[in-house]
């Protein structure tokens, strides 16, 4: 067996046994219902509870909401309530580089329940000023339209994927070692190197701008994972993905450079509906 063929066989065993389920959703131009799907805007806010503040204090900004009663096709999701995502106003929108799951600059909240009697106004009176907010990712509010959800396979861009795949070719290849996927990269002639990194079908679609929102599935970067069986790997399911958004020449979304954000928490985590644990990231060119 050649080099290529044992790398594209490798691939094929890992995709078949890696498959998840994937809700895609698309944003429409708007303001969204004070209890409906949408990103930016005015979110949800129970009477009793303050305006989401970051380590210091300061006013975060609202980023999406999920009206949980649309993810009954995804398992595991709740199926009730709605679930919120806020960024920091800084200039990295609120991510730790060194510690993804740290919350000072974001917050993940879950309602299981809310109050319908609550009015639009009770939430705006709360709301920071939008003219005094300099650094958010939203250009302007949208709702979240959802897809149907679909099985796909494990993107290659994903840590466990990359480590899957070294630590076949080393069982399979004893004479010939990589300690990561860029060792392999090297080992392995011009030809066969595009395997390990070149996108399937459903994952060259995500090239395109605005094509990545989506829950559960696989995630996908502009860069690397920042997960790694060493650190963060216990963030297993993508909770939320947020790409950058264009609507004509209009910009609804930009991640820095035409990036996008991703949000990770543990399965047992989320079946428990604890999103105390949830890891933070986005990335651009």
């Amino acid at each position: 067996m050649t080099d290529a063929e044992l790398i594209q066989q490798i691939v094929q065993e890992i995709q078949q046994a890696n498959q998840e389920l994937v809700l895609p959703f698309t944003l429409e131009p708007g303001e969204g219902g004070l209890f409906e799907s949408k990103v930016g805007g005015t979110p949800y806010l129970p009477q009793d509870m303050p305006w989401p503040v970051d380590g210091k204090g300061i006013p975060l900004v609202f980023l999406a909401q999920v009206d949980c009663t649309q993810l009954s096709g995804l398992p595991d999701f709740p199926h009730t309530g709605l679930l919120q995502f806020f960024t920091g106003r800084d200039d990295v929108f609120g991510m730790d580089f060194d510690q993804m799951t740290n919350q000072d600059g974001f917050r993940v909240i879950y309602y299981e329940t809310v109050d319908a009697a609550l009015a639009l106004e009770d939430v705006t009176a709360k709301q920071p000023d939008p003219a005094e907010v300099d650094e958010t990712p939203i250009a302007r509010p949208c709702r979240i339209r959802f897809g149907t959800p679909q099985t796909v396979q494990i993107a290659k861009e994903d840590f466990r994927f990359q480590e899957n795949v070294v630590a076949q070719w080393n069982k399979r290849c004893p004479n010939a070692q990589a300690d990561d996927i860029w060792a392999l990269y090297r080992l392995l002639p011009e030809p066969v190197q595009d395997i390990l990194f070149e996108p399937d079908e459903d994952e060259a679609e995500e090239e395109d701008i605005g094509d990545a929102h989506r829950l559960g599935g696989y995630p996908h970067f502009t860069q690397d994972d920042p997960r790694s069986s060493s650190r963060n790997g216990d963030l297993d399911t993508l909770l939320f993905q947020l790409d950058s958004e264009f609507c004509g020449k209009e910009t609804l979304i930009l991640w820095g450079d035409c990036g996008v954000a991703n949000f990770f928490i543990n399965r047992e985590a989320l079946k428990k509906r604890d999103f105390s644990h949830v890891g933070y990231s986005w990335d651009c060119c």
